[in-house]
């Protein structure tokens, strides 16, 4: 379970994101390398918003209380998912087909993050959900990679970054429970309260 959870990781998952976007530019798809780095980045923001907020807010009650979306699920969601869906649009799926692995592979990573207890099922789904908004974003405004792209100038240095850095933890989790704790946010969320209960 470490094994695949750790795939996830953002020590992986950035480096990984950056070396993808610079072979993208490097073939000249401006277009593909800045959508590429707009749905990595904004779905890595949306995660990181969403646990900023409930660390400051507190849990939602969703079925389960919900402490901290899944930035593994949202993180492998985006990456693997989004690169798989680059690499078969190149060999002519449509959209909808090349979405598929998306969820697939967060389905996996969230299945790890539940069995190592870090996370429960609602946590994960929305990670899951905010990956997959990435990916279908990232495939409806991208379009399809040029010809010249060939997969293995993609996955090529995109494994082999992400066999070196396998192992490797940045521990984001603690610094964004420490940003949730600043006084004016969950000072603000207090004020909203008080609102919905007037």
């Amino acid at each position: 379970m470490n094994f695949l959870t750790d795939l996830a990781d953002q020590a992986v998952i950035l480096p990984a994101a950056v070396i993808i976007a610079l072979m993208l530019a490097l073939t000249g798809w401006t277009r593909g390398t800045f959508i590429w780095l707009a749905a990595v980045f904004g779905t890595i923001a949306t995660i990181a918003v969403l646990k900023i907020g409930i660390a400051a807010c507190g849990p939602v009650q969703l079925r389960d209380l919900v402490n901290s979306p899944s930035g593994h699920v949202a993180s492998a969601a985006i990456i693997y998912g989004g690169l798989i869906g680059l690499v078969m649009r190149h060999f002519g799926a449509g959209r909808g087909l090349a979405l598929l692995p998306a969820p697939l592979i967060a389905s996996l990573i969230g299945f790890t993050r539940i069995e190592l207890g870090a996370h429960n099922l609602p946590e994960v789904m929305i990670g899951g959900a905010v990956g997959c908004v990435g990916v279908f974003a990232m495939l409806l405004l991208a379009g399809a990679p040029p010809r010249r792209l060939q997969p293995a100038w993609l996955l090529g240095p995109a494994m082999l970054i992400v066999a070196i850095m396998h192992g490797y933890h940045l521990h984001g989790e603690d610094m964004i429970k420490e940003t949730g704790q600043w006084g004016w946010l969950a000072a603000a969320c207090g004020e909203l309260r008080i609102a919905d209960r007037n």
